[in-house]
């Protein structure tokens, strides 16, 4: 090898170091200060309310107060599976936001929370998951039809105006036909 190649071979080296140690040193300014740690109960029974928290603080240590935090369930309904937003909370004074949920199905349910890093504004998560015991159903739907602005009364206006023009017609089928056997004259209709 001559000199003129081994000098590009350390220039091209020194470059590379240079360029990973600028990597390196710029990944934890680029790595979120979030310290985050989730609260849910292992396992809960249908209906029953469970509280999950979600505790944000900076990388020093102090709560981040007013971050929205967005609850997600991951779940199936008619063959489609996916996330459905649960609910929202705002972290408070101590840097916690609490969710009420009462589960509706039983079975492993897994929770997924995402908030907005303050200062570079990414959106970032995490996710716990938790059982649910039990199988009654939590809701029963009375029997029949309940269309709003329609009840007994307006139902029975309908039916007596139905009725009665109905009542009306026929009556008047029985006044045409009686007038029909009194136009009849005798000999009108005779033959010679």
């Amino acid at each position: 090898m001559n000199v003129i190649t081994r000098r590009a071979i350390r220039t091209a080296i020194g470059v590379l170091a240079v360029g990973a140690i600028a990597v390196a040193m710029a990944g934890p300014a680029l790595a979120s200060h979030v310290a985050v740690q989730t609260t849910v109960p292992d396992e809960g029974t249908v209906g029953e309310v469970l509280l999950s928290t979600v505790d944000l603080r900076a990388g020093d240590g102090t709560p981040l107060q007013g971050t929205t935090v967005i609850f997600y369930l991951h779940m199936s309904f008619a063959g489609v599976v996916g996330e459905a937003e649960i609910g929202r909370a705002v972290t408070d004074e101590t840097g916690v936001a609490t969710l009420a949920y009462r589960p509706r199905l039983a079975g492993h349910h897994e929770l997924r929370m995402e908030y907005v890093t303050p200062g570079d504004g990414e959106v970032e998560a995490t996710s716990t998951s938790f059982d649910v015991t039990g199988g009654q159903q939590l809701y029963r739907s009375a029997a029949g039809i309940d269309v709003p602005g329609v009840d007994a009364g307006l139902l029975m206006a309908v039916l007596a105006t139905v009725w009665s023009i109905l009542f009306w017609v026929a009556l008047r089928f029985v006044a045409i036909a009686r007038a029909g056997g009194e136009a009849r004259t005798p000999g009108l209709y005779q033959t010679p």
